[in-house]
């Protein structure tokens, strides 16, 4: 299905931030419907004007004021009679920040089929009581969707898919004024229509005007939840039924692996540290290498499937001489073991370790600069050891996104040992558009974020492309990549390795911006990630041993459909 979306306001005397909202909404370059809900002569005059001035506003009005709900469907049907797909909701009082147009307008490319409904970010200027007024809606619709789907029915910054709505407006009659936003969401949701929640910043302008009139609208809205409530006990069954049809994410069976290793023994080896110095916690380290050799068939198949296409592939290599046997194996476990007491140590601020980083200055420079950029990585070498050992030495700017599904329990210990563990760790689902919403305002600010690219997280689903990697196609995530298009920042590799006592930085530049057309989007994607797959190679004859991934990393995978991407509002499109 073609994307092609457009803006819609309900327009009803919203006062001198009307001037403000049109001039925001028409610089973002989409189709403008606006419906004025028979407002007062003064404002008719202006919307007027500015539908003379501006070829792209499509104006319309009654002559009476009906209310917002009938004027947002009533816009909302001529968008999708002049064969516009989706329509973003906006406001005409001045609450809704513009800036969050185009990444929704990117949500609904990728997501289609569902509503992305704005979720409220807050300044100061809120009123306590909407806040507590929001919480009691929320609860309601919580019970009437028997679900926590929806983040926020009241708010009115909503990109609506048409068909569905077109398809809801057959048979239903929606609230004509303030109680429409909540009850066409919860409707749309009853419908099967999915719901993704994204934060749109919201403020009360000192000049803001608000029609909400205490008593009638609670009364209007108190019916409607009613109402709502009513008709859930209607459709009880089928509500239930949804939530326990809901299949469980698939995932790659990197994400089926039980972490090895209990909370008792890291609080064991915390405790030998502590009584007996870095010696000892690395003597202990040895014991439980070999222990883990011995018991982890599987981890011993897996590196012994990765150090045979290796060597295969590139072979001999200054540290991987000859075809690799269970010797070559044990000494892959035990690297990857003593990581983990180089970053204990590197927290504990008790690492006696060399830094080597010769871009030093250039990524120093990147970070004065006030650009912010992302950084891509593997797991390869010591990047979460690279965060301790910055803290350290004053290096700023290693802020760290990981999966939130996947924080395992020595990350736990060393946030519980050294707080400030955690002040770089951004927690996220998955690396797509969600992700973007979260993270752009850090790049915005001029931060860097480093994620690792070389396995899917669980929720993304099996969302890879098939890329040679050591001699055999293997799948590598979209998700980074797709992160990387949506921020518009540079790219940069970044890999941390061991180097006998020393730790070695390895940064180069990536990408100025990472495009992804729509038109040939998997030739492209194709293209970043083999380039990508190309520097891992690299690393991987450079330390053979330093790239811990202990599971069937060229196993069948589940790859899905590639969501539509649309370049960001200004970038060019194709």
């Amino acid at each position: 299905m073609t994307f092609r979306p457009c803006l819609v306001v309900p327009v009803y005397n919203p006062g001198p931030a009307l001037g403000r909202t049109l001039d925001a909404l028409l610089a973002c370059g989409h189709p403008l419907f606006i419906h004025d809900d028979g407002s007062d002569e003064a404002t008719r005059r202006q919307l007027e004007a500015a539908a003379a001035a501006q070829p792209g506003l499509r104006l319309s009005r009654w002559p009476v004021n009906r209310g917002k709900g009938a004027a947002v469907v009533e816009a909302l049907r001529r968008a999708r009679a002049e064969g516009f797909t989706h329509a973003l909701q906006v406001d005409a009082d001045g609450q809704h920040d513009a800036a969050a147009v185009a990444p929704f307008l990117v949500l609904g490319e990728a997501r289609p089929d569902a509503v992305i409904a704005g979720v409220p970010v807050y300044d100061a200027s809120v009123p306590a009581a909407r806040k507590f007024g929001r919480r009691f809606t929320h609860a309601w619709v919580w019970l009437e969707t028997l679900s926590f789907d929806i983040g926020d029915s009241l708010c009115g910054f909503r990109l609506y898919p048409l068909e569905a709505v077109g398809r809801l407006l057959a048979h239903t009659t929606l609230p004509a004024r303030m109680d429409f936003d909540t009850a066409a969401i919860v409707r749309l949701h009853w419908a099967g229509v999915p719901v993704v929640n994204a934060p749109v910043r919201v403020v009360y302008p000192e000049d803001g005007v608000s029609h909400f009139h205490l008593v009638r609208d609670n009364l209007r809205l108190t019916r409607m939840h009613t109402r709502l409530v009513l008709g859930m006990l209607l459709r009880l069954p089928v509500l239930l039924g949804r939530r326990f049809r809901r299949e469980a994410p698939r995932d790659h069976r990197w994400t089926r692996i039980r972490e090895r290793g209990t909370a008792l023994g890291l609080r064991t080896a915390h405790l030998i540290f502590r009584l007996t110095g870095a010696r000892g916690l690395r003597w202990l380290t040895e014991i439980l290498a070999a222990y883990f050799f011995l018991t982890g068939r599987a981890a011993r198949r897996a590196s012994s499937q990765y150090l045979d296409r290796l060597f295969r592939h590139a072979g001999p290599l200054p540290d991987l001489p000859v075809k690799p046997g269970l010797r070559a194996q044990y000494r892959h476990i035990r690297t990857f073991a003593l990581s983990y007491v180089d970053r204990f140590l590197a927290w504990m601020d008790a690492s006696d370790a060399e830094l080597v980083f010769p871009e030093e200055q250039a990524f120093q420079d990147l970070i004065r600069s006030g650009r912010g950029a992302l950084f891509l990585s593997a797991h390869l070498g010591h990047l979460d050891m690279l965060r301790g050992l910055g803290a350290a030495r004053g290096i700023q700017g290693l802020n760290a996104v990981i999966y939130s599904e996947h924080v395992i329990r020595f990350q736990e210990l060393l946030g519980r040992i050294n707080p400030n563990y955690n002040a770089n760790l951004i927690h996220v689902a998955e690396a797509g558009p969600e992700t973007a919403l979260l993270l752009e305002e850090r790049i915005a600010r001029g931060e860097s974020l480093f994620i690792v690219g070389d396995r899917p997280p669980a929720s993304e689903n099996g969302r890879t492309l098939d890329i040679p990697f050591l001699g055999r196609d293997a799948p590598f995530p979209i998700g980074p990549l797709f992160l990387a298009h949506l921020l518009q920042c540079p790219v940069y590799l970044f890999f941390c390795i061991k180097d006998g006592p020393r730790y070695r930085i390895h940064m180069e530049p990536f990408a100025e911006r990472v495009d992804l057309p729509r038109k040939g989007r998997e030739v492209a994607l194709r293209s970043w990630l083999g380039r990508y797959a190309q520097a891992i190679e690299a690393r991987c004859r450079e330390t053979p041993f330093q790239w811990f991934n202990f599971y069937d990393f060229w196993g069948e995978a589940e790859p899905l459909p590639l969501p539509p991407i649309a370049p960001p509002a200004g970038s060019p499109r194709p």
